[in-house]
């Protein structure tokens, strides 16, 4: 179920990029995916649909997660990120993993902002 953002809201996510990486297990049975039986295999199995009933079970006691590392990064560039102590050579594939999708995310949200930009202001921007 979508929540109603405000402009506000939007604003607020467009200033500042929050990126998490998390290890454990988080499982869902298919044929208890909300909209979903075992007997209906007519409907496609979509990512969005698995997202959410992730997102619900994040919280229940059966679910282990650990975050491995989790970086902020404001509209001036102010950044504070949190990487677990210790981290196995395993887990440094992980913080790898981390880097590169802060960098890319960063990428895509100055992008995003541009095109936001070329819109609101023409094409001088």
């Amino acid at each position: 179920m979508a929540e109603n953002k405000t402009f506000g809201d939007f604003i607020n996510d467009m200033t500042s990029l929050d990126v998490v990486t998390l290890t454990g297990n988080l499982t869902v049975q298919v044929s208890a995916l909300e909209g979903g039986s075992d007997d209906d295999d007519s409907k496609p199995l979509r990512f969005s649909r698995i997202m959410r009933q992730l997102e619900g079970r994040v919280l229940k006691k059966d679910s282990e997660i650990a975050a491995l590392a989790a970086t902020h990064v404001s509209l001036d560039r102010d950044t504070v990120t949190f990487v677990k102590e210790n981290l196995s050579p395993e887990e440094a594939v992980y913080l790898e993993f981390h880097n590169e999708t802060v960098k890319a995310a960063g990428i895509a949200r100055a992008a995003m902002a541009d095109g936001i930009a070329k819109l609101l202001l023409g094409s001088k921007a």
